[in-house]
């Protein structure tokens, strides 16, 4: 490895350490988030889908803007908006402020996924040593993920969850200075152009969905308002479609998923981190919410998924060389799979069930990520890296946002149309009982309807037996709502695993055979272009 390599390799993984960290110290912190701005569930969803959804509408124009105008101009301008996002974030007076921030973050975090993975494909063209570098570069993705609910509960109990922000900073800086310093430039050497219509409409369909699903519970599924948000979506997806077939030079070329391994690849990666992101939110609200754990406590319970996830991120390059991918990506998924049951299981209240299903879903998702990333970036033309990384990136950003939405969303949807009901024999007076409800869906949490009562309050008085029966039904309510949401992603991940054995392809994955197939693609590409086609 040369010392361009090296350095390369180093400022783009702590690019990436920077953003993936941010994305899951959150939600240890979302607790306090709460407390200091009064939001309920669909609050809570939108600060942390906010960043997913900044990255999954600006990671494909980020890609083509790489390949273009040159990927380490962007990954430098990336890092730059990202460092100034997160000073905006810890400074945010107002959950719309922080919101804001946070999806400039996004965007800005997009820019950096996108051609901090290209900059590492363009800088080790040999199949071996990119499959070796893009596996430490995974494991370096990991350990943030690893270190980050534990770096943020300390964070929050002892300076607040301001400084989780705020901590990127110095970060970003030494990013800069090394990328300005060692990093070389590369580009598409094609002539291309930006496709606007593509982007535009790119972004409407994926920001409609989100949005859709987000406040669903809250506006009702068969109301106009999210009615036409997924009407929108779907217009707008077809657009996109039609745009792409269309454009002589797309944001995203669609006959890169007449690449098999490639296309699985894509279905595989958006399916592990929808299931798992979706998980974090709502395990994350069960341990404070529901167990009443602090911060840091809660990010010591997370460290079972967390170290699992970096040890066997760390370890799957080579076993991809021993066993294959194929097995190793089913073998991930199905572990997955029990990890959810198990986890399932454990929350009747055993910690320890909970952290081996934790454990279980770790080890999946590390054994996924790896073969699924290197396969993709070696079966696409090197040409392509930047659009092949923009689309895998914005599967990673559309998995988790659409996981954080729809599973968040399952337990919101859950609790309101049982809680009310269920709180019957301790509340019988329907207007108490309605408050109650009201206040427990709207905070996220069991123990919120204490604000409501005392002198002056919606509810004069209620007598401790009423008030522990309550918080029973709550408890109860929300461990059945998150098993519910749960199960949601079993199902998910039960499809895509069912699709993965019948249709990978045996003995695919090597990188011989990824290696052949984008020199298919490459000489279908040459042959279009040529004058005498």
């Amino acid at each position: 490895m040369t010392r361009t390599q090296c350095f390369t390799l180093a400022a783009t993984s702590l690019g990436l350490f920077m953003i993936y960290l941010d994305a899951l110290i959150v939600n240890v912190a979302l607790p306090a988030i709460q407390s200091d701005f009064k939001v309920g569930e669909a609050g809570l969803q939108w600060v942390v889908t906010a960043y997913s959804l900044g990255m999954a509408v600006g990671i494909m124009s980020s890609g083509t803007a790489a390949d273009i105008y040159g990927r380490r101009k962007l990954y430098i301008a990336g890092i730059a908006l990202f460092t100034a996002a997160s000073a905006a974030c810890g400074m945010a007076s107002s959950l719309e402020a922080l919101n804001l921030s946070r999806a400039v973050q996004g965007v800005a975090a997009a820019t950096v996924n996108v051609t901090s993975l290209a900059l590492v494909s363009a800088a080790f063209p040999d199949p071996k040593l990119k499959n070796w570098a893009i596996g430490i570069w995974t494991a370096i993705a990991s350990t943030a993920i690893a270190i980050g609910p534990t770096l943020g509960g300390f964070m929050v109990q002892g300076t607040g969850w301001r400084s989780i922000f705020m901590v990127n900073i110095p970060v970003g800086l030494v990013v800069l200075a090394l990328t300005w310093r060692f990093v070389a430039e590369s580009r598409d050497e094609r002539p291309r152009s930006f496709d606007i219509p593509g982007q535009l409409v790119f972004m409407t369909a994926v920001g409609a969905f989100a949005f859709a699903v987000i406040e669903g519970p809250r506006a009702g599924w068969v109301s106009g308002e999210i009615l036409t948000l997924f009407v929108v979506a779907g217009a707008a997806l077809a657009a996109f479609i039609f745009c792409e077939r269309r454009n002589a030079d797309p944001m995203m070329d669609l006959k890169l998923f007449g690449n098999r391994t490639y296309s699985l690849a894509i279905i595989t990666i958006f399916a592990a981190l929808f299931a798992v992101y979706g998980m974090l939110l709502v395990i994350t609200q069960y341990m404070q919410n529901v167990r009443g754990f602090s911060p840091t406590d809660a990010g010591f319970l997370l460290l079972p998924y967390s170290m699992s996830l970096m040890i066997v991120s760390l370890t799957a390059g080579k076993l991809v060389g021993a066993v294959g991918s194929r097995r190793l990506i089913l073998l991930g998924i199905a572990s997955q799979i029990v990890g959810f049951a198990v986890l399932i299981v454990g929350l009747q209240g055993s910690t320890v069930v909970v952290s081996a299903g934790l454990v279980f879903v770790g080890v999946g998702t590390g054994l996924c990520l790896t073969p699924i990333t290197s396969l993709a970036m070696t079966a696409v033309p090197t040409e392509r890296a930047g659009m092949a990384s923009g689309i895998m990136s914005a599967q990673r950003a559309l998995g988790s946002t659409v996981g954080f939405a729809v599973l968040g969303s399952i337990l919101a949807a859950t609790l309101t149309t049982t809680l009310s009901a269920h709180l019957a024999d301790a509340l019988p007076d329907s207007i108490e009982r309605k408050d109650v409800a009201d206040m427990i869906i709207g905070n996220a949490n069991p123990r919120a309807y204490s604000a409501e009562i005392g002198p002056g309050r919606p509810i004069k008085h209620l007598n401790p037996a009423t008030q522990k029966a309550i918080l029973a039904v709550a408890d109860s309510d929300f461990v059945e709502g998150i098993r519910f949401s749960l199960a949601t992603g079993i199902v998910f991940l039960a499809l895509v695993l069912a699709a993965g054995i019948a249709w990978f392809p045996r003995g695919s994955g090597s990188i011989a055979d990824a290696e052949r197939e984008a020199q298919a693609l490459a000489s279908e590409e040459t042959a279009r272009e040529s004058p005498l086609s």
